[in-house]
């Protein structure tokens, strides 16, 4: 009978806290009565030359390898809760888990909606739970495309659970550190150069396509493929250019 707003608040103070991987670790019993979800992943060998530790010992650890911030722990917490529903054994012996994202946004949207997350937090969260698993390509192109996708904020979150998630994989494959590095400091370089990765960045606006013709949602298509051309740096972000570009390629 304990409301689950007290429960959220809670599990979140012990989420955040200092001692949050002991607790996780001795007491999966205890949250399981409210967090059903995690039992599963509790003992389960993942089978897998990356990991070196079971679903639910990697998933503590990951969490207590990101900073103290609710967000990026609780997306920790529910990243890899599809793993044990998603599991198979590979003809090579070793364990695979296709699509366990998108089990694990499942699980962790019936618990946000449970327990009355707020809908920011909780779009957040499954952003970076459906996305820990991505790859990202180390360009300005990659840089500037995940920025447009996702927003400064957002990506550098996403970042951070990258890289908790890999410290808590096997060490032969913590490697990754550095590229996630590289990645970080390529984004700040992108931002600092001013690059354009928004249609508001862009220099040309719908005004300008209505004046050459365009009309309705054409308009909006038009944009976008202006703000392709020019995140892919196959044009500048030059007005004259893009209009130029508009006329032979739009209309």
């Amino acid at each position: 009978r304990i409301a689950p707003e007290r429960l959220r608040e809670e599990l979140t103070g012990l989420l955040c806290g200092e001692h949050a991987a002991a607790v996780l670790l001795d007491y999966p019993d205890v949250l399981g009565v409210f967090l059903p979800e995690i039992l599963p992943c509790v003992g389960f060998d993942q089978r897998s030359p990356y990991h070196c530790y079971g679903v639910w010992e990697h998933t503590v650890r990951a969490a207590a390898a990101a900073p103290a911030r609710p967000v990026r722990r609780y997306a920790l917490l529910f990243h890899d809760l599809g793993k044990p529903d998603t599991f198979f054994l590979g003809e090579d012996g070793c364990g695979h888990f296709h699509g366990h994202w998108r089990k694990s946004a499942e699980k962790a949207a019936a618990i946000m909606d449970r327990l009355r997350f707020d809908n920011r937090g909780r779009r957040t969260i499954l952003t970076l739970v459906e996305r820990h698993d991505c790859e990202l390509p180390l360009s300005e192109k990659s840089v500037r495309r995940n920025l447009n996708r996702y927003g400064e904020e957002t990506l550098r979150l996403l970042l951070a659970v990258k890289r908790a998630d890999n410290l808590a994989q096997a060490e032969a494959f913590r490697d990754r550190q550095v590229l996630l590095r590289q990645w970080e400091d390529l984004l700040g370089l992108v931002l600092q150069e001013g690059g354009c990765f928004s249609l508001r960045q862009l220099a040309v606006r719908g005004g300008d396509l209505t004046g050459l013709g365009l009309e309705g949602p054409a308009v909006g298509r038009g944009l976008e493929a202006l703000l392709d051309q020019v995140m892919d740096e196959r044009l500048p972000n030059d007005r004259e250019i893009l209009l130029e570009y508009a006329k032979e390629k739009l209309l």
